[in-house]
């Protein structure tokens, strides 16, 4: 399954890079998130692993993040694991002008398990708002400095 967004960010791309790059951050617009854990590498940069942990309704679950493409300010694509599925996210930023940066994802999923090969594209619509979700937080983060 695969989907594809895009958002404009009132800032430019060079200051948008530097804020998504920035581990830190990431709380900023993925709320759910409970802890980052550097396991190889140097984090955000291409083979690094990390494990992220995520507190949502409850539930406790975790990811495996793999970096496997870092080309500065551009792009930065990264694979992320679990028992249930495999996606890959690629974020590409692109100037429009000196003071407006395009954000373009794209999400591909593969399913593992037989339940999530069905389920999953039912699931699309609610994985594609929680993905604009993020976005938006991330938008938001960024006009605010």
């Amino acid at each position: 399954m695969k989907f594809f967004l895009e958002l404009p960010i009132n800032k430019p791309r060079a200051e948008v890079w530097k804020i998504f790059d920035d581990p830190q951050n990431i709380v900023n617009w993925q709320p759910t998130l409970t802890q980052v854990e550097n396991v190889s590498g140097t984090q955000g940069q291409t083979g690094a692993v990390s494990k992220l942990s995520y507190s949502e309704n409850g539930r406790e679950f975790s990811l495996t993040e793999k970096i496997i493409h870092r080309a500065e300010p551009d792009q930065l694509d990264s694979l992320y694991e679990n028992n249930f599925a495999d996606n890959t996210i690629k974020n590409t930023f692109i100037a429009v002008n000196e003071n407006e940066t395009l954000w373009k994802v794209e999400v591909t999923y593969a399913f593992k398990t037989i339940l999530m090969k069905i389920m999953g594209p039912v699931m699309k619509k609610n994985l594609v708002a929680r993905t604009q979700r993020d976005m938006d937080r991330f938008k938001e983060f960024v006009e605010k400095i």
